[in-house]
């Protein structure tokens, strides 16, 4: 990574890190600078660490960086069994002179096959307006600034930035034309690319062509109750059972009352919101009652797409029979099953790893929407997606918890995910709300 503090680096470095492990199984690590420091130095450094002219200062913050990319080296070198596809090893730091990133190339080179296989990334933030709003989100909850006031800590890292703005050289084509690199512009507005070949670095430009660091919402929804729901079979295309469209009607008023009126976030025009279902049945009829009004402006508020990557997984062979059905006459597939979830295909059919395949690319393309989007879809499609913002590894997906009737509500930032559910077919509407920062926690209750 490269850049100045407070230009989103650390957040780049951990979606990268995430997307790797849950849609390409690479293991992916990174290492963070700053964290070595408050690991071994301690942390409530004040800007004066970081001023050049503090040459105690810039002696540590030296070892530092070094000790990091020692760790770095040490696990690339690590052999695993498991590791195919190698390892991607993520330097996080500001690596802002074309000294340091000289260096990093030279203690590299040997442990790599080639030197494409190193990718500078720098993100660079000319708006004043998000790098205060990255301040206030990420860094005013460092350890650094523990005890400080709120305008403390802002003044305090603001004199960083300034420290570390005397000799930051930005990478260009003059100096730097033998890298491989990618420039990302003020939170991924805009994005350039040199000397950038293969798979993996390929998958790595379509992630940054998505990613920014605005805060919008994102809703998904199981579609109502099926007639197959109700007769406990799984699969096939089957419509709403009478519960099911009464789901369909809440959900209506739910989208008109939240999240076409939500003011959370001045930035973002609600009336601009989305809406992705599959192409099945059951989840286009949980959509039907939702109005489609036209803005002065042209757009469509909540214009239905229709994905196919967003269909349920297909069982094969056991489509339209029942858990028990299955169980009495294929109990090898059951015990299969309950063994391996991830990685279970049905006969003829479908297992969780090939769904999360194909769903790959709506979570891109949610990744990239600044407007609040909602997903009616199917159990195990809305366990990936909810997985994957979450931080959630892709073992813990086939066992996420996703009730019926409820719509939740996850709001990605920096550091979590925040998540609401919304249980919407209840006596009372209830609605419960936290931050969640475990990335282990599967189960949520709905209050």
């Amino acid at each position: 990574m490269v850049g100045l503090p407070a230009r989103g680096k650390t957040y780049v470095a951990h979606k990268i890190k995430h997307y790797f492990e849950f849609f390409h199984s690479a293991p992916t690590a990174v290492f963070n600078a700053g964290q070595t420091r408050r690991r071994l130095l301690g942390a409530k450094h004040s800007h004066n660490f970081f001023d050049p002219k503090n040459e105690k200062g810039v002696q540590l913050r030296e070892d530092m960086a070094k000790r990091t990319l020692k760790d770095l080296v040490e696990w690339l070198k690590e052999k695993n069994k498991n590791d195919a596809l190698g390892r991607v090893a993520i330097y996080d730091a500001t690596n802002n002179t074309r000294k340091r990133r000289k260096w990093i190339v030279e203690q590299l080179s040997p442990v790599l096959q080639s030197r494409r296989h190193l990718i500078f990334i720098e993100t660079i933030c000319e708006d004043k307006k998000l790098v205060e709003h990255n301040i206030r989100s990420a860094k005013l909850t460092m350890p650094d600034y523990a005890g400080l006031t709120e305008e403390q800590a802002i003044l305090d890292f603001k004199k960083r930035i300034e420290h570390y703005s005397i000799s930051y050289e930005p990478l260009d084509d003059k100096h730097d034309d033998t890298l491989s690199y990618i420039k990302m512009y003020n939170g991924g507005d805009c994005l350039t690319m040199n000397r950038i070949k293969g798979n993996l670095p390929g998958r790595l430009v379509t992630l940054l062509m998505n990613l920014h660091t605005y805060t919008r919402p994102i809703y998904l929804s199981r579609h109502g109750k099926s007639l197959y729901n109700v007769q406990g079979r799984i699969g096939g295309d089957s419509h709403l059972s009478k519960e099911g469209v009464n789901y369909a009607k809440v959900l209506a008023k739910y989208v008109e009352n939240k999240i076409l009126t939500s003011t959370e976030n001045p930035e973002i025009n609600a009336k601009h919101a989305r809406l992705y279902t599959s192409t099945m049945q059951r989840s286009i009829q949980t959509t039907k009652f939702i109005k489609h009004n036209v803005q002065k402006d042209g757009w469509v508020t909540m214009r239905p797409r229709r994905l196919a990557a967003l269909d349920e997984l297909y069982a094969g062979k056991f489509d339209g029979m029942s858990q028990q059905d299955i169980a009495e006459q294929a109990p090898e597939e059951t015990k299969r099953r309950d063994k391996d979830k991830l990685n279970y295909r049905y006969p003829r059919g479908e297992s969780y790893s090939d769904a999360i395949e194909r769903v790959q690319l709506v979570a891109l393309q949610l990744e990239r929407h600044r407007d609040p989007v909602l997903v009616v879809a199917h159990n195990g499609i809305i366990r990936i997606l909810y997985a994957y913002f979450k931080g959630l590894s892709r073992e813990m997906a086939p066992h996420v918890k996703v009730p019926f009737d409820t719509v939740i509500k996850l709001v990605p930032k920096p550091y979590n995910c925040e998540e609401t559910r919304n249980v919407l077919l209840k006596p009372e509407f209830i609605s419960s709300s936290r931050s969640d920062t475990t990335a282990d926690r599967v189960k949520s209750k709905s209050e």
